[in-house]
Parts: structure tokens; C-alpha cells; sequence
């Protein structure tokens, strides 16, 4: 299931209530609900010396993820993030689902899963607030994370991003398909 429809179908049967997830497949493209850039060669990292690699992975839906190592843990875990560009508007009222499957490819020392402190839908400039956010931890094998929020208004292209906020310890992080999808679509 490499498809990024067949991505948006399995993430449906898991964050989706029931009926909703049981009435999906009846669509006729749900990845029409895919709103982002989910590739990780569009994602932007910063906080970085150098720029991190693309990683070929069988394992990860789509077979790449970004490598982003991270050299020390901050009070500021915004300080090395990623960010995925929202290519949709998105209206007041549409629920959002923020999916990223990652892993640890390098743990902090002496940690059984690295910390991802916030996965978010959030302003794309100052103040940078979060429309809805959550966190999550993963190992060493691949992990499907998501959150779930509500837009609280309109938001034109480019208004909002997706980010990850990443810089919790001195860890090594691959971040495959990120996938933010509007439900309302």
C-alpha cells in the first residue's frame, strides 16, 4: 500500500470515527482530502547546520523519509523544526487531521523513544500560534502519529503550515509522508 490513496484510506480507518471511516471508501478519490505537501523532499527543516538527507526505506509508506539529526536537546524544542506547506484553503469548521509516521533511527542515550514535542497546524508567520497541535514518541521501528483539530476560521494558502517541533534531545529522527487531510473535502 504505497499508493498515497491507499495511504489516506488506511489513516482514515485509524483516526476516523467509525461511520465517517466506513463511508470514505465509497469516495471517489479520498486523495482529495490531502491537503499538504506530504513528500519529504517538500518538507523545509531549520535549525540545522546542514541540510538533512533523503533516505530510501521500504518499511515507510512511499519508501523515503528525511533524516534530520539532531545534535542537542534544547529548553526550546522549536528550535530545529520541520515544516510542510498546506497547498488548500481551509474553511472554519473543517476537521484536520495531521498524520506523520516517523522513527528514531538514533535514540537519545540511555532512552527507550525519542519525543516529538509538537505536531501542529499552526500560523505560517509571527505570532506562529497553533490552530491545534499534539506531541508523540516514537522508537526505533516506524510509527504512524496523528492529531485531530478543527479550523477555527478561513484560512487562505499559506496562511497555515504543518510543523514538528523535534529538538527534545540529542537523537536522529526520520520523518516520512507527513499528510494533513480535510475532512470536510
Amino acid at each position: 500500500m504505497k499508493s498515497w490513496r491507499g495511504m489516506a484510506v488506511l489513516c482514515l480507518s485509524v483516526v476516523a470515527p467509525p461511520a465517517l471511516a466506513q463511508a470514505q471508501p465509497q469516495q471517489a478519490d479520498i486523495s482529495k482530502q490531502i491537503i499538504n505537501a506530504p513528500t519529504p523532499e517538500t518538507f523545509n527543516v531549520y535549525g540545522l547546520s546542514a541540510k538533512p538527507a533523503v533516505v530510501k526505506d521500504k518499511n515507510v509508506q512511499g519508501g523515503r523519509a528525511l533524516r534530520v539529526p539532531i545534535a542537542t536537546a534544547s529548553d526550546q524544542p522549536w528550535s530545529v523544526g520541520l515544516i510542510s506547506s498546506i497547498n488548500q484553503p481551509v474553511k472554519k469548521g473543517d476537521k484536520l487531521v495531521i498524520v506523520v509516521w516517523a522513527r528514531a533511527e538514533k535514540l537519545p542515550e540511555g532512552a527507550g523513544s525519542a519525543k516529538i514535542a509538537t505536531i501542529q497546524v499552526g500560523l505560517a508567520k509571527e505570532p506562529y500560534s497553533a490552530v491545534f497541535k499534539g506531541e508523540g514518541e516514537v522508537g526505533s521501528e516506524w510509527k504512524m502519529l496523528h492529531v485531530v483539530g478543527t479550523a477555527d476560521r478561513d484560512y487562505a494558502v499559506g496562511d497555515i503550515s504543518v510543523s514538528l517541533h523535534l529538538a527534545t534531545a540529542k537523537q536522529v529522527l526520520d520523518i516520512g509522508p507527513v499528510l494533513l487531510l480535510d475532512l470536510a473535502r
